[in-house]
């Protein structure tokens, strides 16, 4: 994970994609009923190939 002046950089473990968290929060788990629920979701869904892995 790097961190930018724009957010977290995040890496995919399946595919190696990078991604803003803020981006992915927006878009990958828009719908997820956790996430409306508690903003504090210690997972996180790759927007390019829907992989869903836990945050460090």
């Amino acid at each position: 994970m790097k961190v930018t002046g724009r957010g977290r950089l995040i890496s995919c473990p399946k595919c190696g994609y990078s991604f803003d968290l803020t981006y992915a929060r927006a878009y990958s788990c828009r719908s997820c009923p956790v996430l409306i629920e508690d903003l504090h979701c210690s997972y996180v869904k790759c927007p390019r190939c829907s992989y869903e892995f836990l945050l460090r």
